[in-house]
């Protein structure tokens, strides 16, 4: 067990009262991402539905159709590749370009393909069935024989074992105080990794109100623990510097810096400090406790909280005007419940009706009935029958007639619940804004644009989901960058994405190579959403092909020029190696034409060749005159340029003047605070006055 010191210890009742406030604030959310995830994947029937189904006798059968919109989305989401922008931060010096783009070369590699895919399907698919999801990020070695750490990133075991800053406000919850993840381990297990005293004094009961915190509990025959990761943020006071070459190092970096530089044995003169001022850096704490004690803690390298939320589509709601505002997630299909309970409860009762159906089609007096088993099988098994037999008489007396049997007409089924029924898609599919599933239904005719633009208006009206997801996801991508220079500190491969699309490795660190030492403040990264679902793609792939068709000038330019565009736009199996193929046959197909042209040049007679060499002379004479056109015009604007910059290095030696003045200005007001008013006055005056003399000084110059 790590050693916690005192200050850490001192924490302890504050971190759990974080925690159970954080729980108590979250808890209905909690409860709603297990209800609707439980309602879209196990059964859209709760127990109390089941007991009224019982008592009234009906079947307890259901007809979910709420986990097929949810499954098309995360279809549809499966073909969309969030794209990573890397660029330099406004207001900082400039970096090496090649930096840049390794670093976003990198992080597209690190965020798709493998293991990441199913990471963002996952998120996704929590945010539309739960409301909400959680993603984390972490370090630890490559391998079990290996020094050397890499960046992870995960969705959490269990989203509502997470909690966050109720008084965070990003979507994200970045922007709160602490955030941490729960892990329950058995009693044994817990014994094991941290000694037998962890359990000392622990009941492992459950609270009886469930919206109390319980740190341990018994889950049926087993004791159960809580075990918490907590992150908090800690403010700490750094003094930074600003060098001459414009970058910002703290303090003590730069003095690390100086001594390595004299170290290395430079002639040159090391970057001088222009500026120095105090400021206030971020950092994460970790502690992991348990009901009972803080078992370990420590200063980690993140400069943000390496826990993640990624928000569906939730809102700030009041129950009433006492009442704090709270957050609600919501699952994709909250407004839709009531219609799925509509179409259960009509596809319930029509199924009773059919249950309850009449068997029997005759109504006949027992007197006609005949005695023979044989005749009695047509009255039993009216649907096998064909001839039913019965007895005119009774008693065979002809005196005394007997009614004859008569069918019975079945009574219809009310024609209003088969309608209900019918209606309650239609009712879903408004509450979700999702048309395009009845629209190739009510009409055979539909056109396939009509249906495809339909797809893409039911991916509009799921949006709010994909905003939260890129807004998660862009912060686990400044994480991500945050951490690659704090953790990339040896020689080793990077895997990247070029901008063709093909994958390759890449080696940092080496000498004379690229070093992964950037300043990540230096550094911003943008996700974007690119155009590129499955149904829009198709769309887009029809409207080039009308188009080719329209113009032969655009088909020939698409043709020579746009194949790649027209390939990235098809979605069918081994595309990447066609695109490949297609790139090098173009390349051909350019070296073939530049060496059919080179061979009719040379084939060429004497005449063509004088013909030619004329045109070639006349397009030079062309050129030249456009060249002393050209030139003319140069040399004007050259002339109009170097008034410019004269007047602009007037106009820099006056803004000088004029810094000066206002920096002894600004030095004069700092030092009133000293003196009295009536000197402070005076002070005043002397720094207009001086400021007047110089102005005038500066227009005399001029």
């Amino acid at each position: 067990m790590a050693y916690v010191n005192k200050e850490a210890q001192g924490m302890f009742n504050n971190i759990k009262d974080d925690i159970q406030r954080s729980y108590q604030y979250f808890y209905r959310n909690y409860q709603r991402f297990h209800e609707f995830v439980g309602y879209i994947y196990k059964t859209t029937l709760t127990p109390a539905d089941r007991s009224v189904l019982q008592e009234l006798q009906k079947p307890a059968i259901e007809f979910n159709v709420l986990e097929a919109y949810i499954s098309r989305l995360c279809g549809e989401f499966s073909k969309m590749d969030p794209a990573f922008s890397v660029r330099a931060a406004d207001g900082v010096a400039l970096m090496n370009p090649e930096i840049i783009e390794l670093v976003e070369a990198h992080m597209k590699a690190a965020f798709t393909g493998g293991d990441k895919d199913a990471l963002s399907y996952q998120l996704y698919k929590d945010e539309l069935s739960g409301g909400y999801s959680v993603a984390k990020v972490y370090t630890d070695y490559a391998n079990e024989k290996s020094f050397d750490q890499n960046i992870y990133i995960e969705r959490v075991f269990d989203p509502t074992l997470t909690g966050f800053d109720p008084l965070a406000r990003d979507s994200h919850k970045g922007d709160g105080r602490y955030a941490y993840e729960l892990f329950p381990k058995s009693k044994g297990e817990a014994e094991e990794l941290y000694g037998a005293d962890i359990t000392k004094g622990i009941s492992f009961t459950r609270n009886s109100s469930l919206e109390n915190f319980n740190w341990s509990y018994k889950n049926q025959t087993e004791d159960i623990l809580l075990f918490a990761e907590y992150y908090r943020k800690k403010m700490k006071k750094v003094k930074i510097l600003k060098l001459a070459n414009g970058h910002v190092v703290p303090e003590k970096s730069y003095e690390d810096f100086l001594a390595k530089w004299e170290e290395a044995g430079i002639l040159e003169q090391p970057p001088i400090v222009l500026r120095s001022r105090w400021t206030e850096i971020e950092t994460i704490e970790k502690y992991t406790l348990c009901e009972s004690k803080i078992i370990n803690h420590e200063t980690t390298n993140f400069g943000h909280l390496p826990l993640v939320f990624f928000d569906g589509n939730s809102v700030m709601i009041r129950d009433n005007d006492q009442s704090q505002a709270e957050q609600m997630t919501r699952s994709y299909i909250y407004q839709a419940l009531g219609g799925q309970k509509m179409k259960n409860f009509a596809g319930q009762s029509l199924c009773n009706e059919i249950e309850n159906m009449m068997q029997s089609q005759w109504i006949a007096p027992i007197e006609a009935i005949p005695d023979n088993d044989d005749y009695q099988y047509a009255y039993t098994n009216p649907q096998k029958a064909t001839v039913v037999l019965y007895n005119q008489w009774k008693d065979n007396d002809p005196n005394q007639p007997v009614n004859p049997p008569q069918t019975i007409n079945r009574p219809p089924i009310p024609p209003e619940i088969s309608n209900t029924f019918m209606l309650s898609d239609q009712v879903i599919q408004g509450a979700l804004g999702s048309y395009d599933a009845a629209m190739g239904v009510n009409d055979n005719d539909i056109s396939g644009i009509a249906i495809m633009q339909g797809a893409m208006h039911s991916n509009a009206a799921a949006m709010p989901y994909t905003v939260g997801f890129i807004r998660g996801w862009n912060r686990l991508g400044e994480i991500y960058l945050d951490m690659l220079p704090k953790y990339y500190v040896t020689p080793r491969t990077l895997p990247i994405i070029k901008p063709d699309g093909k994958r390759d490795y890449y080696e940092i660190n080496k000498p004379g190579g690229i070093q992964m030492d950037y300043d990540a403040s230096a550094l911003e990264v943008q996700v974007e959403a690119g155009v590129n679902f499955a149904v829009q793609k198709q769309i887009a792939l029809k409207a080039m092909i009308q188009l080719m068709q329209a113009s032969p000038q655009f088909a020939q330019f698409m043709n020579q020029e746009g194949l790649e565009v027209l390939l990235d736009n098809l979605d069918i199996k081994g595309i990447d190696n066609i695109k490949s193929m297609a790139a090098e046959w173009m390349k051909n197909q350019k070296q073939m034409q530049e060496q059919e042209a080179q061979k009719a040049q040379n084939e060429m007679g004497p005449e063509q060749m004088a013909q030619m060499q004329m045109q070639i002379e006349q397009a030079k004479i062309q050129q030249k005159a456009e060249e002393a056109k050209m030139k003319a015009e140069v040399d004007l604007t050259k002339i109009s340029a170097d008034d410019a910059v004269k007047n602009k290095e007037i106009d820099v030696k006056f803004l000088e003047v004029m810094s000066k003045v206002s920096n002894a200005e600004m030095e004069l007001a700092l030092q009133q605070e000293k003196v009295s008013a009536e000197n402070a006055s005076t002070a005043v005056k002397m720094a207009v006055s001086v400021a007047a003399h110089q102005h005038e000084v500066s227009k005399s110059h001029e």
